[in-house]
């Protein structure tokens, strides 16, 4: 009798192993990280902006820090009293959503933009 307990218990601790071991897989398949060890990310990732259409990765001067005319353009149009075409306004939503860390917006900046975005 004392046998077969124990084999019961071993066969529980082998089912919740099993089950443990696949919930594991099942999991780190979603994520993105392979179970080869943990070695990393299967797919190629080509960097942050790889993602982003290419009208929202950096420019030459916005990678060198250098948007002083495009900040001027940009702020120009916006106080302007003429209402924002579509272009522009996805232009400047993109610009504020992705790069706005790049122009340095003050406040005031931030708020005639946002403004100008709403009208």
């Amino acid at each position: 009798m004392e046998g077969e307990k124990k084999n019961v218990v071993y066969a529980v601790i082998a089912l919740v192993v099993i089950g443990l071991l696949g919930w594991w897989l099942m999991s780190s398949k979603g994520s993105g990280v392979s179970g080869s060890g943990g070695q990393g990310p299967t797919g190629v990732d080509k960097g942050p902006g790889s993602k982003l259409s290419p009208a929202l990765q950096l420019t030459e001067q916005e990678k060198k820090g250098d948007v002083s005319d495009k900040k001027a353009q940009l702020l120009s149009r916006v106080r302007s009293t003429k209402t924002l075409t579509p272009e522009e306004r996805a232009d400047i939503g993109g610009i504020m959503l992705t790069k706005a860390n790049i122009y340095n917006f003050t406040e005031e900046e931030r708020q005639a933009i946002f403004e100008a975005l709403s009208k």
